[in-house]
Order: structure tokens, then C-alpha cells, then sequence
């Protein structure tokens, strides 16, 4: 998939008005995005992991439940700027281990080279996974997250709070330059693109092929790059030229895209669609 000025205010409880950047000593509510780093830690106090350590802070939007309960419980009501240590329970953190959890999978399945021991990265986030045994051609995966089961401290530092602006209520396609009118992407063909993403917000670019000098290929409406483009690229015809304004449950929802793409943001791409190849089925 593709990667991936506020001052503008809103009312809140008895018609308080805050800007869209929270400032020092501000406190934050459900509804903001958040950034935050993190420490976890033994109960003994030894740290285990730190997004220090690991360079960006996390991004969330705060009462979503997009990140752990211990967390969302713990960090509203903090200042931006404060720091927190606190423990949490097993419910609270990476939740229970569960036999469920410990599933059968074909060796041929995995990465070449798995041992015993092996870690692995499942799934679009890198969940991690462990190989416990490999056996008469199968392996059996742990894929309760190492510290599920654990009672734990965290230290959290709130960072940043922003308001999110109004979203998006559905795709938009606004045609620049027009195509022939007559071809166009059907669902299994490859389409050629020029694209440049920015936020909506603000007009950030995250992302140009342009600035690559490298056109980007894909295959209409199999899962390959976001919603948004599945279904606004096929709205275009060859030789289009069109602004895609997507909203975020069409985008990268509430996980964001590493630290270029918050959570829940919309996005717009410049896009110029610059071939079609008929799939095997057209």
C-alpha cells in the first residue's frame, strides 16, 4: 500500500474554545489526536522497550480504543509535557495468553530458514510471532505477543494534543485535466499513475512519484493500495488528471502511517492516470 496551520478553533464543554494545537499544560480529552513516547517496564522497574529507544513517538487518537487500555485509560487527563509512571495489569496491557493463540501453520508457509526460536512479523503492522516447535512439515506459531499474560509499569509522556479537523464524509473525485472520457480501469486491470498525497489538514506532502521520477503501477480493486485509490482511480479515464479527496476510513484509519500520516486524517492525491493494461479477464 501507499505510505503512506491550524488556528482554526472548536467548542467544547460550556462553549470553551481551544486551538487546534494544544499548548503546554493543557489537559488531554477523548477525541485528540495524540503523540506520546513510552517506556515499558518490568515490575521491578528494568525497562523492557522505550519508543525512544525505537525513534518515533506513537500516534492515536485518544478514546477509540486503538491502543492498549492500559494507555487510553491513563493518559487522559494529562497535561502536554507531563510525564506518568503507572502499572498495569495483564487485562490492561497485552491482554491474557491464550492457548487459542498457538495455531498450526505449514513450514513451506513461512520465510526459508525458520528455526525453533524464530521470530516472525505477521500481519501489515509486524506483529511479532514466535516458532515453538517445527514438525513432519508443520511448524507451531506463538502468536500471543511476548508479553501477553504480564503485569507491567509504564512510563508515558504526552507530547503533543491536537484537535482533528471536520472529516470527510465520502470520496471526492475533482477532475483537472480530462481523459478520453472513453477508457476506463476495470477491476483486475494495471493502471500507470503520477500521484503526489498530501494531508488534508494542512497540505503536507507525504508522498510523490513525481519527485521520484518513477510512475507507480498497480492492480485495480484487489487490495493493493487503499480504498480510496481503488475506487477513485477507476473513476477516472486514460490521460485523467484528478484531485482524490479520501477520508480516512478510506486511507489508513486509526492506526495512521508511521509518523508522515496521523491516525484518522484525510488525505488528497494529486493523481494523472497514465495507462490502463486490460487484466486477463477484460
Amino acid at each position: 500500500r501507499l505510505p503512506l496551520m491550524r488556528g482554526l478553533g472548536r467548542m467544547r464543554r460550556g462553549c470553551v474554545q481551544r486551538s487546534m494545537v494544544a499548548r503546554a499544560g493543557e489537559v488531554a480529552e477523548d477525541g485528540d489526536r495524540l503523540k506520546i513516547h513510552f517506556r515499558i517496564l518490568t515490575p521491578e522497574g528494568e525497562e523492557i522497550t522505550s519508543t525512544k529507544a525505537q525513534g518515533d513517538p506513537i500516534m492515536f487518537t485518544a478514546g477509540q480504543g486503538s491502543m492498549m487500555p492500559g494507555i487510553e485509560k491513563n493518559v487522559v487527563g494529562m497535561k502536554i509535557g507531563e510525564s506518568k509512571m503507572f502499572d498495569v495489569s495483564a487485562e490492561d496491557g497485552f491482554g491474557p495468553a491464550s492457548d487459542e493463540n498457538i495455531v498450526p501453520i505449514p513450514v513451506d508457509k513461512l520465510p526459508e530458514g525458520v528455526e525453533v526460536g524464530s521470530i516472525l512479523r505477521m500481519g501489515a503492522q509486524g506483529f511479532p510471532v514466535r516458532v515453538t516447535e517445527i514438525a513432519n512439515g508443520q511448524a507451531t506459531v506463538d502468536m500471543n505477543h511476548p508479553l501477553a499474560g504480564r503485569e507491567l509499569k509504564f512510563e508515558l509522556e504526552l507530547i503533543e494534543a491536537t484537535v482533528p479537523p471536520p472529516g470527510l464524509k465520502e470520496l471526492v473525485v475533482e477532475t483537472s485535466e480530462e481523459g478520453d472520457k472513453e477508457t476506463y480501469p476495470k477491476m483486475g486491470d494495471v493502471v500507470k499513475v503520477h500521484y503526489t498525497g498530501s494531508l488534508m489538514e494542512n497540505g503536507n506532502v507525504f508522498d510523490s512519484s513525481r519527485e521520484r521520477g518513477q510512475p507507480f503501477t498497480f492492480t485495480i480493486g484487489v487490495g493493493q493500495v487503499i480504498r480510496g485509490w481503488d475506487e477513485g482511480v477507476a473513476k477516472m479515464s486514460k490521460g485523467e488528471r484528478a484531485i482524490l479527496k479520501i477520508p480516512s476510513e478510506m486511507g489508513y484509519g486509526q492506526m495512521g502511517a508511521g509518523a508522515v500520516i496521523p491516525p484518522d486524517s484525510d488525505l488528497q492525491f494529486d493523481v494523472e492516470l497514465i495507462d490502463i493494461t486490460p487484466g486477463p479477464s477484460s
